[in-house]
């Protein structure tokens, strides 16, 4: 089961449609808890979270707030999401029909941009995802990026999979 973190951004529209589509993965059992990683306190994002049962860790660094939710995890594997993207309906199947394939290897969804040959051949050649994908990252791999203090959308990942599914960025 999966622990979703999400940098948060006072912008209650997109982030609420970033939380939305994660009650489907909790309805179907991938996912467990959702905590939003604030940079100040913010009195949208608190009543955003509340409605929608998640935490609130603010930090001023989100590198140093990844990390300290990877210390509360327990080990489990975590979705990790920027705010203003949205899974689609067909994340969800795609998810659950590739877990038992991934083991233990990172995972990032493909951008929604069309994108030209060359930038698609580099993008498959790039260990680092971006803001624009969702990233499943298994318990060991999320110890690592937090030990490192690094931001889990540019770390760069050994055997990062691609799952054929995109995630749509909605604006601010």
């Amino acid at each position: 089961m999966f622990s979703a973190v999400i940098q948060a951004r006072p912008a209650p529209l997109a982030l609420a449609s970033t939380l939305g589509p994660l009650v489907r993965g909790v309805v179907e059992g991938l996912v467990g808890s959702a905590t939003l990683v604030a940079a100040e306190r913010n009195r949208e994002i608190e009543e955003i979270a509340d409605s929608a049962g998640c935490r609130v860790l603010v930090e001023a660094d989100w590198a140093e707030g990844f990390s300290r939710v990877v210390a509360n995890a327990g080990g489990s594997p975590l979705l990790v999401m920027d705010t203003g993207l949205m899974l689609g309906q067909e994340f969800w199947p795609v998810l659950a029909d590739s877990l038992p394939l991934l083991g233990d290897r990172p995972a990032a969804t493909e951008t929604e941009r069309p994108r030209s040959l060359l930038s698609r051949i580099f993008a498959a050649a790039s260990s680092a995802p971006g803001r624009d994908q969702v990233l499943l990252l298994p318990g060991s791999v999320s110890r690592q990026v937090a030990q490192m203090k690094a931001d889990p959308f540019t770390h760069r990942y050994a055997n990062l999979a691609r799952l054929p599914v995109a995630a749509r960025r909605v604006p601010e």
